[in-house]
């Protein structure tokens, strides 16, 4: 999917793909190379002239630890943004965040770094996403919500206005949330609740 939005907004060249998996090295991906992890290419791209990368990972602590990593090692984020995509005035975009299709950022929303705002997801005016969240497909936020960092809104979470949400929270696909959730929570539900520890292992 990142490939995708990367080659459809026109703006990078993808030259290939970097993977820490061993059975994934010297495969191929719609045409592209992938070569070994960060680590192990880091050198070998920028010999090949690569200045710019995009982390394309689910995991939203793995997503934010290896984008720094590589902000660290010099090299900048790409921010991938879907033509379909559409962002008001007013919006802040971190670096190394992706804007799927059909999204819709409103007017004064601030979206932090390395953010996936998957496809068809709506934020509304003056919220604002903390660094590497992951709000998923057909997320609805409504106005002056406050989403923490490395927090995933499962498919189709509905959050009305004025919420606060805490950091590395998960909350289930098709949950409303009508109250404030603390940072480290694990909530399904409509409203929204705790979780037992066992359901909160499987939530994602």
């Amino acid at each position: 999917m990142v490939i995708s939005v990367v080659e459809e907004q026109g703006l990078y060249e993808v030259v290939g793909l970097a993977d820490d998996n061993p059975k994934l090295q010297g495969s191929q991906v719609y045409g592209y190379r992938v070569g070994g992890g960060c680590r192990d290419s880091s050198e070998e791209m920028r010999t090949r002239g690569v200045r710019r990368a995009l982390v394309a990972i689910g995991d939203n602590q793995r997503r934010l630890a290896v984008a720094q990593w590589l902000e660290n090692k010099g090299f900048g984020l790409v921010t991938a943004v879907h033509p379909s995509a559409r962002i008001a005035r007013g919006v802040a975009v971190g670096d190394g965040t992706v804007l799927m299709a059909g999204t819709i950022v409103n007017p004064d929303a601030v979206i932090g770094k390395s953010v996936i705002l998957n496809t068809a997801a709506t934020v509304d005016h003056d919220c604002v996403i903390g660094d590497g969240a992951h709000v998923a497909p057909g997320c609805r936020l409504c106005g002056n919500v406050r989403v923490g960092g490395a927090t995933f809104l499962g498919v189709g979470t509905c959050v009305v206005p004025g919420i606060t949400i805490g950091d590395d929270v998960v909350i289930g696909a098709g949950s409303v949330v009508i109250r404030d959730i603390p940072s480290g929570a694990r909530v399904a539900g409509n409203p929204c609740r705790s979780l037992p520890d066992e359901e909160s292992r499987n939530s994602r």
